[in-house]
């Protein structure tokens, strides 16, 4: 089985993932840790040294690594499933799960870790709603042809027992 979750920064996808993960006997991954791996320099040297475009290629490199592998759950990088055939790619060798939460929510868990996130740094508390809302308004359309969305709102630790009764 294959589990890729989905979402916005702050949506619990590795926190959500490592628990999922442990509770079944199951791998956990970080996207973002494995492409560090791989190109060996974090994701901000990238960005810095090379662009966002090799980011975007280093990115799908380490995703279709996971063709091999089995039993595992995947957190994704937030843009992930809004470059390259990424969205389609995780949808044919997998499950995908989308965690959504509300603008409100997520800015309210990112403020406490903002200045850890390249994205968000620079913003005034009052600039990150409206800057999630654009985000999140841009990628839904990758976000929601997810086999399964679920409501971080509402998550319950037998959540993944549903998921797998209702999509394997």
């Amino acid at each position: 089985m294959r589990i890729f979750l989905l979402g916005y920064m702050g949506t619990g996808k590795t926190y959500w993932g490592k628990l999922w993960a442990a509770q079944n006997g199951m791998n956990f991954f970080d996207l973002d840790h494995e492409i560090e791996q791989n190109a060996g320099m974090t994701i901000r040297e990238m960005f810095e040294k090379h662009g966002e475009n090799f980011f975007r290629q280093k990115e799908k490199e380490a995703l279709h690594l996971f063709v091999d592998e089995d039993n595992f759950i995947l957190s994704t990088g937030g843009g992930t499933p809004c470059f390259f055939d990424n969205m389609q790619w995780m949808n044919d060798k997998g499950i995908t799960v989308y965690l959504n939460a509300s603008a409100s929510i997520l800015a309210e868990r990112l403020l406490k870790e903002k200045d850890h996130r390249p994205l968000i740094k620079n913003l005034t508390n009052e600039e990150l709603i409206p800057f999630i809302e654009n985000n999140i308004n841009k990628r839904n359309k990758f976000y929601t042809q997810s086999r399964v969305i679920l409501d971080t709102e509402k998550i319950a630790n037998n959540t993944f027992d549903e998921i797998i009764r209702k999509y394997v």
